[in-house]
């Protein structure tokens, strides 16, 4: 029996004692080491694995964020191409004269972009290390990661059609 799958309960049980042994199943998830691990909402907050250590120094987290930040500049196409991208909106926006909210709601919609562009890589990379082999488990990592990014882009391109684009028509046309 898996440490997820419900545990064989006797049928003479009473009913009551059963929802209590399958919900104090149901809480709790046991590794393969033998570990309980709680389930329920505070259980996260309650681990503390041996070795994770929180950083208490913010100018070196400052430091790690522009090395990733270097990174993908570095390395990734999508972040090449967002960079171009953001540029191109920060000169047709200011030439436009947009509103504060419109420069809101694109600032709001091209740091989604970045934002899940850079959580796909780390995933990607994270999904790498783990295995080098094919596992249907790490493409669903994979794929799934390049589906966020690949909705945050779309979300951008319609914030862009209807902030700019009209501003842009009476620009033209007027």
């Amino acid at each position: 029996m898996s440490n997820l799958e419900t545990p064989n309960i006797d049928a003479d049980q009473p009913e009551e004692q059963l929802n209590d042994t399958q919900t104090e199943q149901k809480d709790k998830l046991v590794t393969p080491d033998g570990q309980e691990i709680d389930l329920g909402i505070t259980g996260t907050m309650k681990l503390n694995p041996p070795g994770r250590k929180s950083n208490p120094n913010r100018l070196a987290s400052v430091k790690y964020a522009i090395a990733g930040l270097l990174y993908v500049l570095k390395h990734e196409q999508s972040i090449k191409l967002a960079t171009i991208v953001t540029l191109i909106v920060i000169v047709v926006g200011l030439w436009l004269q947009i509103s504060v909210l419109s420069w809101a709601l694109l600032t709001f919609a091209l740091g989604s972009v970045w934002v899940t562009e850079c959580l796909n890589t780390a995933i990607e990379a994270a999904i790498d290390l783990g295995t080098s082999d094919p596992h249907p488990l790490a493409k669903i990592g994979k794929d799934v990661a390049s589906t966020a990014a690949l909705v945050s882009s779309i979300v951008f391109v319609v914030i862009v059609a209807l902030i700019l684009v009209p501003r842009f028509l009476d620009r033209v046309a007027g």
